[in-house]
């Protein structure tokens, strides 16, 4: 069962314990952690993010023990449950470079926001692949680059020199 089906709600004033409560100084701006999540880092920041929503009673957003209410059932809890959503979604999205925030403001939920993340940063490796990644296109630069000189002439002085300091750039 899910832990938001054990509260029932008769008005919009949430117990400060709840996981449903805002407090005031919660903004949808604020970032949960200092350092955003790069690519390259995930591990690291990904503990950080959830020892913060730990700390605010939120975790359960991410991790799926607090599940989207039904519309229909109860309103006023569906509406808290959107509120806080929409809250952890925002401080996830603040809590990321802007190339890859661009990704998750369309998602409806902050569970699925968390594990799109997971799944497309969390392999051990990703710093490698991202070095490899890396190392191609500059391997393709130079490719380019050899295959443009290719084609001078080599006759004279001048155009070996300037080879020379084209492959000295390079």
């Amino acid at each position: 069962m899910a832990e938001s089906a054990k509260y029932s709600f008769k008005n919009s004033d949430v117990d400060s314990t709840h996981p449903y409560y805002i407090h005031h100084s919660d903004q949808p701006g604020y970032s949960l952690v200092p350092i955003k999540l790069n690519g390259t880092n995930y591990q690291s920041r990904s503990k950080s993010v959830m020892h913060a929503l730990i700390a605010k009673k939120k975790i359960g957003f991410i991790d799926g023990t607090i599940e989207e209410p039904s519309q229909d059932a109860n309103s006023i809890e569906f509406e808290l449950w959107n509120q806080c959503n929409g809250m952890i979604i925002s401080w996830l999205t603040h809590s990321v470079e802007a190339d890859i925030a661009e990704g998750i403001i369309y998602a409806k939920t902050a569970r699925q926001v968390w594990v799109d993340l997971h799944d497309q940063f969390s392999q051990k490796n990703s710093p490698a692949i991202f070095q490899i990644q890396r190392s191609i296109g500059m391997m393709s630069q130079i490719v380019q680059a050899l295959s443009a000189l290719n084609h001078r002439p080599f006759g004279n002085s001048d155009n070996n020199i300037n080879v020379a300091v084209e492959l000295q750039i390079i």
